[in-house]
């Protein structure tokens, strides 16, 4: 079969998936494309996908486009691809490796054992797939080169590194592994609000069900409450134990969620609302077209995302309004 042909084949598969709004090719479909194109080499059709996947970054700022294909135990394949925020500071970028992973998590997939790449992945992206567990086995590759995430990440920093001393290693929860579990110290249905449509909340000792304080702004508030409860329930935190969900309502009507991941080196962490925008371009949809934003944040935690999450909507989605809510007790350490 000409080259050509391959490519159209390829193209079609990730159109495909894009079309569908999920940045996902099932098992299945990778199973009958590898018959398609005669090829037994997994690794191969993974980086075609992640070539083919890079029409759809977003990279305003670089112009660089970049793709990824991530590819689970399950069989299914994750797409991702750079997105640049215009008007924003760069580290609010988000690289094609963390969107195919965000895409991987949101699908509960739970383990990833490859992932290829159109551009040898930068240092902060060997940094954030470290994370995962058996990360030194990961299998990355590229045009050039097949490698273990252990050759590019030698002597790495990891999560074991910020073990206490005398804990055992399974006690640490890695990135995919699993969910996050409630705290005793903490009711998740319980809250007090600190930011409402950009004007801060006096402080308050009175704790009240979330949905009380968010009914007098209106029903699509309470619609919210739930998702951004269930993404605050995902977070990846186990460096600060500061969880964080976003539940997000856009003009279209079309509602999203993020959650934080965090990264042992810190830097390479994800927001919750980096989380949302992988989402919204998995599903083609403007960010400027967010209307609703709803924070969850802990007490007290180490590390607070509403003064980003505010001033990032107000460059980008300036109509957007916006309540800040702090769940449960203080048990941050």
């Amino acid at each position: 079969m000409p080259a050509d042909a391959h490519e159209d084949i390829v193209a079609r598969v990730v159109d495909d998936a894009v079309a569908r709004g999920s940045f996902v090719v099932l098992e299945s479909v990778v199973s009958t494309t590898r018959r398609a194109l005669s090829t037994d080499d997994a690794d191969a059709l993974l980086l075609r996908l992640a070539q083919s996947v890079s029409r759809y970054a977003r990279p305003p700022t670089s112009r660089f486009h970049v793709g990824a294909a991530a590819r689970g135990a399950s069989g299914n394949v994750y797409l991702g691809v750079n997105v640049e925020i215009s008007a924003v500071p760069l580290n609010h970028s988000i690289h094609a490796e963390q969107f195919a992973l965000v895409t991987a998590m949101a699908n509960e997939e739970r383990k990833v054992e490859a992932i290829a790449t159109t551009e040898a992945p930068c240092g902060h992206c060997r940094q954030f797939m470290n994370e995962l567990r058996d990360a030194g086995g990961l299998r990355c590759v590229t045009r050039k080169w097949r490698s273990p995430l252990a050759e590019l990440l030698p002597h790495a920093f990891g999560p074991m590194d910020l073990l206490d001393d005398g804990e055992d290693e399974s006690a640490r929860t890695l990135l995919l592994e699993k969910s996050w579990v409630d705290d005793s110290g903490m009711n998740a249905q319980f809250a007090t609000l600190a930011y409402v449509h950009g004007e801060k909340v006096p402080p308050s000792a009175d704790l009240m069900p979330l949905t009380h304080l968010l009914e007098r702004h209106g029903d699509d508030w309470n619609a919210l409450a739930p998702l951004a409860l269930e993404a605050m329930r995902k977070a990846y935190a186990p460096y600060s134990s500061s969880r964080a969900g976003i539940a997000i309502k856009t003009s279209c009507g079309g509602v999203f969620v993020g959650w934080s991941l965090e990264c042992a080196a810190y830097n390479p962490s994800m927001s919750p609302l980096q989380v949302v925008f992988a989402r919204m371009v998995a599903q083609g949809k403007d960010l400027s077209s967010i209307e609703q934003c709803l924070l969850l944040e802990c007490p007290g935690a180490h590390v607070k995302y509403d003064c980003t999450v505010r001033l990032t909507l107000e460059k980008i989605a300036p109509k957007a309004s916006v309540i800040v809510a702090n769940v449960g007790h203080d048990n941050v350490a």
